[in-house]
C-alpha cells in the first residue's frame, strides 16, 4: 500500500517538475487558466453498509484523506487521478452475498473527467479500484465541488463524492480541499471561447 502512494506522489511530482519553471503574468485571468492542480482533501466518508454490523455506531462514518492531481486540457475540462485513504478498519455487510467482511485502510484510485460549467461548480465522473489487503473491488465515483478561488494560485473547495464498489458496498464523502494551482496556459489566438 505505501508503494503504491510513494509511486503516485512521484508520479504527480514528476509531471509537474516542468511547471514550476514557468510564472503566470499580471492580470492573465480572463486570458488562460492553470493547466495543474494538486488537491489535499480532508474528508469524512459514510458508509451505510457498514450502519448494521454489530459492534459498530448506527451511522458509521470514518475519517478519510484525499490527494487528487487534475490536468486542465480547457478552461472546461480535465482528466485526473483521484486517491482517497480511509484511516479506519471497519466491518460491512457485502451487498452481493450479504457476509459480513473486514476492512483495513482500503485506498481508491479513480481516473476521473472533470466538467467545470461556471466558475464555481464543478462535476466529476470516473471509475477505478478500491485497495485492500484482504479484497479488492473495481468501483465507479460521481461528484460534484464547489471551489472559491483564493490568492497566490491557491483554491479552496467543498466537496461530495459517491463511490459504488460494484457487488460490494457504497459511500458517500463530505470533504474539504486545499488546492494548489500551477502551469499557467495563455489562450491562443486560434482559441478564444
Amino acid at each position: 500500500m505505501q508503494k503504491i502512494f510513494f509511486g503516485i506522489v512521484l508520479t504527480i511530482l514528476l509531471m509537474s517538475s516542468r511547471v514550476f519553471a514557468q510564472a503566470p503574468e499580471e492580470n492573465t485571468k480572463e486570458e488562460g487558466w492553470h493547466r495543474h492542480r494538486l488537491t489535499i482533501m480532508m474528508a469524512n466518508s459514510h458508509i451505510p453498509a457498514a450502519d448494521k454490523v454489530d459492534g459498530q455506531n448506527s451511522v458509521f462514518i470514518v475519517p478519510t484523506w484525499a490527494l487528487n492531481y487534475d490536468y486542465w486540457i480547457t478552461k472546461k475540462f480535465a482528466v485526473g487521478l483521484h486517491t482517497d485513504f480511509i484511516l479506519q478498519e471497519f466491518k460491512l455487510e457485502k451487498r452481493e452475498d450479504e457476509k459480513t467482511i473486514e476492512r483495513s485502510h482500503p485506498v481508491a484510485m479513480n481516473i476521473v473527467a472533470l466538467f467545470r460549467p461556471s466558475e464555481h461548480w464543478t462535476f466529476v465522473a470516473g471509475g477505478g479500484r478500491e485497495f485492500e489487503k484482504n479484497e479488492s473491488f473495481n468501483m465507479m465515483c460521481v461528484g460534484v465541488e464547489y471551489g472559491i478561488e483564493l490568492p497566490k494560485n491557491w483554491e479552496l473547495s467543498f466537496n461530495f463524492i459517491y463511490d459504488n464498489k460494484f457487488k460490494a458496498y457504497n459511500s458517500w464523502l463530505f470533504g474539504v480541499g486545499f488546492s494548489k494551482l500551477l502551469g499557467f496556459s495563455k489562450k491562443s489566438a486560434n482559441n478564444r471561447k
